[in-house]
């Protein structure tokens, strides 16, 4: 018979309205902090523009110490109002992540979509992710608690949580997910999906922890 675990210890998620709360990932009990920031305006406006103008858009450029990230957008978005301040957000998110994590390059996604990407709960096999929807429905999560694991095999079984067990990031928060690959984490990447049963096109960003 397959052995089915949940966690003796499970990892908890930590949110607040203070930035300083995503160092929490450092902790081994925690697999999930969220900073639930609010975006100014010209960002919500910069994400309807780009939806509005392309409703699939996948980009990815690695960036490496004293790079920005404006190669990220297409030369029609570069133009779009609030583009601006779109990277400048990004660039404050990548100087955030490379102060925590010094890595040796930054992986840096952007995506319109108008379906769910991942719709599907899963782990990433990565040390950690930052993801941030700037228009639309935020990642979803479940709470270790309510998650199942498969302890003979390693692979995550298809989960059978209710609805009122699921969690969202909220839009605009920016949200540190520790995966299968950080020390120590084996088994306990945090659980998510990208968000399901709604149409609402998104505009999200992740960033990945590159080693070159």
């Amino acid at each position: 018979m397959t052995a089915l675990l949940k966690a003796p210890h499970p990892p908890s998620a930590v949110e607040s309205e203070a930035a300083d709360c995503l160092t929490e990932i450092f902790r081994d009990t925690v697999n999930l902090a969220i900073w639930q920031r609010r975006l100014d305006a010209p960002l919500h406006a910069f994400a309807e523009a780009v939806l509005a103008h392309s409703d699939s858009l996948e980009r990815f450029i690695s960036v490496g110490p004293g790079e920005s990230a404006h190669e990220l957008l297409p030369a029609w978005a570069a133009d779009l109002p609030g583009a601006s301040a779109f990277l400048a957000d990004l660039d404050h998110l990548i100087e955030m992540f490379r102060c925590l994590f010094e890595p040796a390059a930054v992986g840096v996604r952007l995506h319109a979509l108008q379906r769910p990407m991942c719709p599907r709960f899963h782990t990433d096999r990565v040390p950690v992710r930052l993801l941030s929807t700037y228009l639309g429905p935020g990642t979803e999560w479940l709470p270790e608690s309510c998650v199942v694991r498969n302890r003979d095999t390693g692979r995550l079984p298809d989960q059978t949580a209710s609805a009122a067990q699921i969690r969202h990031v909220p839009t605009g928060a920016v949200a540190l997910l520790k995966g299968e690959a950080w020390i120590g984490n084996e088994g306990h990447g945090v659980v998510h999906r990208s968000p399901c049963g709604r149409g609402d096109p998104r505009l999200l960003i992740g960033l990945d922890w590159l080693s070159e």
